[in-house]
């Protein structure tokens, strides 16, 4: 099976979808393993930031690796959203309207001020669509594109795909 670069938000789960498949995970994963990995990379994300919530430190501000952090909070949605699409047929339409969003922003309705707080309580309390408003809410506050996406989710699953079997199980 030949692997491109994603154009869309689709191609982004069927990418996840391949390398979720070919991870041999020591037990089977739960919804309530994705959400919490989900919150955990918020708050790496959150550590490469300046708003950092780590007041003590001092590091020099690395956007590419910021990206990168933020980017892995997509791999953790695109992985939500396959595994609510195998347990229900329901989620095919929400999983349309994510899509929908992630590819015409003009579409969004802000219901509160995203940031990294709200991000974590919409996976812990909100729907999915508070999720991607979030997320595509702090992406456009920290400048990055639809194309930064993208481009960055290729890049880190070609690495990924490459630590199978190697650095993880």
């Amino acid at each position: 099976m030949e692997f491109k670069r994603p154009e869309n938000f689709e191609d982004i789960l069927k990418l996840q979808k391949h390398l979720d498949e070919n991870l041999n995970n020591v037990r089977e994963r739960t919804l309530k393993d994705i959400k919490l990995s989900l919150i955990a990379e918020v708050i790496e994300f959150n550590e490469e930031t300046p708003e950092s919530h780590k007041t003590w430190k001092t590091k020099p501000y690395d956007k590419e690796k910021e990206l990168e952090e933020f980017t892995d909070i997509w791999f953790f949605l695109a992985q939500m959203v396959n595994f609510k699409l195998e347990i229900s047929d329901n989620f095919v339409e929400i999983k349309n309207e994510i899509t929908k969003l992630f590819d015409d922003r003009t579409n969004l309705k802000l219901i509160y001020q995203p940031n990294i707080e709200n991000l974590i309580m919409s996976v812990l309390y909100g729907n999915d669509f508070q999720i991607l408003q979030n997320l595509i809410i702090i992406s456009y506050n920290k400048g990055y594109t639809k194309d930064d996406i993208l481009n960055c989710y290729w890049e880190k699953w070609q690495k990924n795909m490459k630590r199978i079997g190697k650095e993880w199980n």
